[in-house]
């Protein structure tokens, strides 16, 4: 069997990427808007605006109902330690 997995690299990297994703600066936006916008209340989801919100310029999006989920967020920060040997006092 052939293995076409440089195939679908090769595919999503120079066909689906320019489709669906965004350049490395423009997908950053949404992460400083976030961060340097004095508007942006804690609590907010700050996002691509485009469709799928997968690219676009910064603006508030809806959260995700797995995102707001407590026992993720819990198990996502206890791998993040975990990962990184890094602890946060408190937790």
């Amino acid at each position: 069997m052939k293995d076409t997995s440089g195939l679908t690299r090769l595919f999503f990297g120079r066909v689906g990427n320019p489709l669906l994703a965004q350049r490395p600066e423009r997908g950053a936006l949404s992460q400083l808007y976030a961060a340097t916008d004095p508007s942006v209340a804690g609590g907010e989801f700050i996002g691509p605006d485009g469709m799928g919100e997968l690219r676009g310029a910064p603006t508030r999006v809806r959260l995700s109902e797995a995102a707001g989920d407590p026992g993720t967020g819990r198990r996502l920060w206890e791998e993040s330690e975990r990962l990184t040997g890094v602890s946060f006092l408190g937790s």
